[in-house]
């Protein structure tokens, strides 16, 4: 008897792009952002507040400030806002920059191109550029999130599956919700509203 091959629920393709690569880069780096940014913003303010009264004391008195150790203290921690608050924002786009250069080198192509089959017990992920195949059992993803264009399938081990929200072929993205709702029950989701 012949094996017949199965057919999935319902399949994802995706199309990288320097676009889709600075989503997920930003999205991976969203809460150290956040927390850097945050606890930055009050480091800043609280240097800020304190050297210009270090200024005002030494100028009412008409004395030099530039000598003072406090002063040099204070600009350094402003100074290391700004780089950090810098970094911050420029380290999504050299990540794409570096991943562009990965795949060119590797593939002779920057763009890769995903096929993500959806079947009743598990995800099987074709990367037709590489021609390689992974295998997730849905019990292995525990964080779900979602950005405007993408779905980010988070495993125990940190590894993520990126799903355009464009390239689904037999659901669309409320029916994709729902399903991951029935598989994945136990795994953190955070859906967006504003659909």
């Amino acid at each position: 008897m012949e094996e017949t091959e199965r057919k999935p629920i319902f399949t994802n393709t995706l199309h990288t792009s320097r676009e889709i690569y600075l989503e997920l880069f930003r999205a991976m780096r969203k809460t150290a952002s956040i927390v850097i940014c945050v606890i930055g913003a009050c480091f800043f303010v609280y240097a800020c507040y304190h050297l210009v009264q270090l200024i005002r004391s030494f100028t009412y008195y008409g004395e030099s400030f530039a000598s003072e150790p406090a002063f040099w203290m204070l600009t350094g921690c402003i100074a290391l806002w700004v780089i950090l608050l810098v970094w911050v924002l420029l380290t999504p786009k050299r990540a794409v920059k570096r991943q562009m250069r990965m795949n060119q080198e590797s593939y002779g192509t920057e763009q890769m191109e995903l096929e993500m089959a959806f079947f009743d017990d598990a995800i099987e992920l074709h990367n037709r550029t590489s021609k390689s195949e992974l295998r997730f059992l849905y019990p292995s993803f525990k964080k779900i999130t979602e950005t405007e264009n993408l779905f980010l399938l988070w495993t125990g081990q940190r590894q993520i599956v990126v799903l355009g929200k464009l390239g689904f072929d037999g659901t669309d993205i409320r029916g994709f919700r729902a399903f991951m709702d029935e598989k994945c029950p136990n795994a953190k989701r955070k859906w967006r509203k504003a659909e």
